[in-house]
Order: structure tokens, then C-alpha cells, then sequence
């Protein structure tokens, strides 16, 4: 998807502005260590990079959004646009997982970039086209002793669809299911 990066730096900005008190009443600033973080979402960077289709991603600029991770593959007939909310901990045992009222921001946070996607001058040119948001988790164990990640827990959350009649949603529903998964390519 052309200008994918740019249009990502457009959404931070615009829910920064627009959604930042949602954010700060549903919790979701400032639950992770800054350097922890980062080095996790880094490790889950690398995990989409091996997935198929081949999927463009990319990091929110300081956490500024529910989505950490943003990502995008041509899936054929639609675009998918994937986003991450990446938790990690040193601790196996207390990885951070999303509560009900987080989910609900993170889904409202999908929805408001499908919208976005109309108005963007930079997505101009795929404001027509089929394209399909999902939402979901990536839970990271770090061991520091040996500074190895491990990916302890994926999930899938929603997709929203835009401009996606005539695409059978079960086939759609399952291959976001393993894109979400962040297996290797086979």
C-alpha cells in the first residue's frame, strides 16, 4: 500500500488530538516500561516480517495509539491493515493482557482509521478499494539473563470491514486468525 508509513504518522497525530482523553480514561498510556517495550515490539516487527503474505509494518511513534504495531499486505481481492497492541514483561507469569475497556478503545481506535481512510490525502487512491482492519495482542516474554523475546500469546480481537461485498467473510475470519498468529512462513 503506497504512502502505508506516511498515512500511519497521520492517524497518531489525528488520534492524538482528537481521542487523547479516551486514552487516558480506558488506561492505556503509559502501562509498559519505555525501553521493555520497545525492544518487544521490535522482536514482533521481525515476526511479521516473516509471515505470508509479506506484510509493511511499522511502529507508532511513541505508543500514541492503542495500536503499537501497524501492518499492511495486498491479501489478493483486499488490503488488510493489522493492528498490535504488543505487551511484554521479564516476568513469564505477568504479561500484561488487555481488559474489556481496553478492547473496546482499541476497536474504537479501528474504526476511527477506517474512517480516516476516506479523508486521507495520502490513501487517496485506496478509498475504493476493499480493505479490512483487524485488531488483536501479541503478549512477549523477555528474558533479560540471556536477551531473548519469546512470543507467549497472540489474539485476534475484530476486524471492520470497508467496501468488502461479495468477499466471504469465513475465509476472510481465518485468514486474519493466522495472520494474527505471527507464524512463520511454511
Amino acid at each position: 500500500m503506497k504512502n502505508f508509513n506516511a498515512f500511519v504518522d497521520e492517524i497518531v497525530a489525528q488520534w492524538r488530538s482528537e481521542k487523547n482523553a479516551i486514552l487516558e480514561s480506558q488506561g492505556l498510556k503509559g502501562i509498559s516500561n519505555r525501553k521493555v517495550g520497545d525492544s518487544a515490539e521490535d522482536y514482533i516487527l521481525k515476526k511479521i516480517s516473516s509471515i505470508t503474505p509479506n506484510y509493511t509494518a511499522v511502529k507508532s511513534k511513541g505508543s500514541q495509539t492503542p495500536s503499537d504495531i501497524f501492518a499492511v499486505a495486498n491479501r489478493g481481492k483486499y488490503w488488510h491493515i493489522m493492528l498490535i497492541q504488543v505487551k511484554s514483561s521479564q516476568n513469564v507469569n505477568d504479561i500484561y493482557k488487555l481488559n474489556s475497556s481496553e478492547k473496546k478503545v482499541f476497536n474504537e481506535f479501528a474504526k476511527f482509521l477506517k474512517q480516516q481512510i476516506n479523508g486521507s490525502s495520502v490513501l487517496k487512491d485506496y478509498c475504493k478499494k476493499s480493505i479490512i482492519i483487524s485488531t488483536g495482542y501479541a503478549g512477549v516474554y523477555i528474558d533479560r539473563k540471556i536477551e531473548r523475546h519469546t512470543l507467549k500469546k497472540t489474539e485476534y480481537f475484530n476486524s471492520f470491514r470497508k467496501n468488502m461485498g461479495g468477499i466471504k467473510q469465513i475465509s476472510v475470519e481465518l485468514k486474519l486468525n493466522l495472520a494474527h498468529k505471527l507464524h512463520p512462513k511454511k
